[in-house]
């Protein structure tokens, strides 16, 4: 392949791979990522067009006019973020149809980082860690190509009058395959190295991505009032929610996690009442006890669920847990006390837990739970003697048709205490009602004309009609929200729970037993959410890899890092069968190390490297500076006649205006002279291969004093001829 056709291949594919993280956070329309990427292939044939002056002008033109308009809806909008990207974008498409030399490539090069860096931040997900290696690969083997054109652009080794870039651009030669695998191998090695690099080195607690945030899930359902029909429109959604993990058991399917109740009902949808919040105490082992009478929790062997929660928009932070949560615990994180915001629980007159915390943030968690047997023989004899705030609150009902207060004594029947008529309006409704997610119900009553005409519906509406049946008969009683269901993950051992698994039930109060669980829903409605397609393998292995990626690189902190080291010990002590322990290193000693960690000055430390750094910056400047004064060359003798016959050289051009630029090389340099003055082409190019002679072969160099003062006199006399 020619060469310049492999770097411009090169190049495009670098940048389609930075356009492919942006568009797969979703933020972008398809229709400008594609826009952007027809012009990535379009560069291969429009870049000779650009090398006509009015169509550079015409295009740098378009670039201020599109800057100002993106500037404008920036500031209209306050999203100077997304504007910021879409103008990058914008500037990575305009730029890749006009790649003509070296320059022009890294300027691509440049926005193509760039781009990589806004996908780190709006796309942290695990498209973005599939990325980071091709486009390593892909940037490492592109500035490569980049400098060897420069190097044939600058024309080292050209003969006056004889073009050799387009001959050698188009040399299929000049690039071996083994060239390639060399660069790719070299840089995996390195990609490797930088991966253990980012594991081990010790961290200050706030993970790479420092605020450990991503776009969150929207849904509905767990705010403080939720309307009936909200569950219906994220029962087939696959998104997942959260991920369960039993500790020291296996995890059941399906599995319950109950998040938040509401008690008041206003015949179109359900409100918290019971909003008031108190914070959590907390039990020695650093558990947070909803009631102060869970405080001796071990005597109780609680199920201990270790649930990642995604982060969830548009919702409190609602914490879940299995039937019925006592306690929560958070891991400690490392370095809190830098956190602008803070963990803390709380709960509400209901008992129900939420959080608060860093924004769009996954919290990872430990929740307790006592479930609370329906013991029929118990229950029976519970009786119905409850206090007034029970009543009041829990009895509550706007005004009903009456038709629905005869239908609960009908389905009730024969029964004499308030869990058996609990019973019996729970088979009535599994029984005689249908499961469907596309019935529509009046906007006036809609639970009256499900309960007594259209008999189909999704969950919140059996659970809001058992509620409503049961308190027209004086039973305490309350809808929950939460999921039910689930998926067995059999690569990471947990159970997951998406969107479509947002459940309604019902809980129902007993004297002295506390509230118990009731679930009207038909059970085809589990049959219903249940995912046999083909590619479930695929997807619960891909999904494995997106919550190893959460946990290990996106928030990856001291936390996690004492935890993979300490592993490392683990395997290596068993596979020395203990002789790694001997060393006297164990978990203990790693939660010490950790400790102080923590204790150490990091803010100070910190400040005096940086300031270190300032310093060495500030004094390899006076160096260079003191030996650009004295020696001007330091490869060079100062008295070497070359070297001074040089430096005159340069001050006679330099006041013609002819001063040699920064980053140009003595080569680059002589052309553009010879170029720009004729006359004085031949002593400039005898004098500077003079200088490179003396600079990288010293023992070569044999540079008399007065030849060098002839050519110097030769340029003095050309100069002069030339400016009059």
């Amino acid at each position: 392949m020619r060469f310049d056709r492999l770097h411009r291949g090169v190049t495009a594919l670098t940048v389609l791979i930075g356009f492919t993280v942006l568009y797969l956070s979703g933020e972008f329309a398809a229709w400008v990522m594609g826009a952007a990427s027809l012009a990535v292939f379009a560069g291969f044939f429009t870049y000779p067009l650009f090398r006509r002056r009015a169509v550079a002008i015409g295009a740098n033109a378009v670039i201020v006019m599109v800057g100002l308009a993106v500037g404008y809806q920036a500031f209209a909008t306050g999203n100077f973020l997304y504007y910021t990207i879409v103008y990058a974008v914008f500037l990575g498409a305009v730029k890749a149809l006009m790649l003509r030399d070296g320059g022009d490539f890294m300027q691509m090069y440049a926005l193509s980082f760039l781009h990589l860096v806004a996908g780190a931040v709006i796309n942290p997900g695990l498209s973005f860690g599939v990325a980071m290696f091709p486009y390593v690969v892909g940037l490492t083997l592109g500035l490569m190509l980049t400098n060897l054109r420069r190097g044939i652009e600058a024309g080292i080794g050209a003969q006056p009058g004889v073009d050799l870039v387009s001959a050698n651009l188009a040399r299929k030669d000049l690039i071996r395959p083994g060239f390639l695998s060399v660069t790719v191998g070299v840089t995996a090695a390195v990609f490797v190295m930088s991966v253990a690099f980012f594991f081990l080195f010790p961290r200050m607690g706030l993970g790479f991505f420092a605020t450990q945030s991503r776009m969150g899930i929207a849904m509905t359902g767990f705010s403080d009032t939720v309307t009936l029909g909200d569950f219906g429109n994220i029962v087939e959604d696959p998104a997942v929610v959260m991920r369960v993990k039993l500790k020291g058991r296996p995890t059941p399917t399906p599995l319950r996690m109950r998040g938040q109740s509401l008690d008041e009902y206003d015949g179109k949808g359900w409100r918290k009442t019971t909003r008031r919040l108190r914070g959590l105490n907390m039990d020695s082992h650093g558990r947070h006890i909803i009631s102060d009478e869970m405080l001796n929790l071990d005597d109780m062997e609680p199920i201990a669920q270790e649930i990642y929660l995604e982060p969830m928009v548009g919702t409190p932070r609602v914490l879940f847990g299995m039937p019925d949560p006592v306690a929560f615990k958070r891991p400690p994180s490392s370095l809190a006390a830098l956190r602008p915001d803070k963990w803390r629980f709380y709960r509400d007159d209901a008992y129900d837990v939420s959080v608060t915390g860093p924004p769009q943030s996954s919290i990872l968690y430990t929740a307790y739970s006592i479930p609370r047997d329906r013991d029929p023989a118990l229950l029976e004899k519970a009786g119905s003697d409850y206090s007034s705030w029970i009543r009041t609150t829990y009895t509550q009902l706007p005004e009903m048709n009456p038709a629905v207060g005869k239908l609960a004594v009908k389905m009730a029947g024969d029964a004499d205490n308030p869990f058996d008529k609990a019973v019996a309006i729970e088979n009535a409704l599994r029984n005689d009602f249908t499961y469907a997610l596309d019935t529509q119900h009046g906007e006036q009553d809609p639970l009256t004309d499900f309960l007594l005409y259209n008999r189909k519906g999704h969950c919140e509406y059996f659970a809001s009609a058992m509620v409503v049946l049961l308190r027209s008969l004086g039973i305490p009683s309350r809808i929950v929200n939460g999921f039910y269901g689930g998926e067995s993950n059999e690569y990471g051992g947990y159970v997951y729970l998406r969107k479509a698994d947002a459940h309604s039930w019902v809980e129902v109060w007993f004297p002295g037993v506390g509230w118990i669980t009731f679930d009207p829903t038909p059970a085809v409605a589990l049959d219903m959410r249940a995912d046999d397609s083909w590619w479930r393998g695929i997807s619960d292995a891909v999904d494995n890899a997106k919550l190893w990626w959460y946990r290990w690189v996106v928030e990856y902190d001291l936390e996690q890092q004492v935890e993979f080291v300490a592993g490392l010990f683990r395997l290596l002590d068993k596979r020395n069968k203990g002789a790694f322990s001997e060393t006297g290193l164990r978990w203990k000693d790693l939660k010490e190390m950790k400790r102080r960690l923590e204790r150490l000055p990091w803010a100070t430390w910190a400040g005096a490297a940086v300031g270190i750094m300032g310093l060495l910056v500030l004094l390899r400047f006076v160096v260079r500076k003191r030996l650009g004064r004295h020696h001007g060359h330091a490869l060079c003798h100062p008295g070497d006649p070359a070297v001074r016959s040089y430096r005159r050289m340069l001050r006679l051009l330099a006041r013609r205006g002819l001063k040699r630029s920064t980053g140009e090389t003595q080569l680059e340099f002589m052309l553009r002279v010879s170029q720009a003055v004729p006359d004085v082409a031949g002593p400039v190019r005898e004098i500077t291969w003079s200088y490179l002679r003396a600079a990288w072969s010293p023992d070569a160099s044999a540079s008399k004093q007065d030849e060098m003062d002839r050519l110097v006199a030769a340029v003095r006399r050309g100069m002069s001829g030339s400016s009059s």
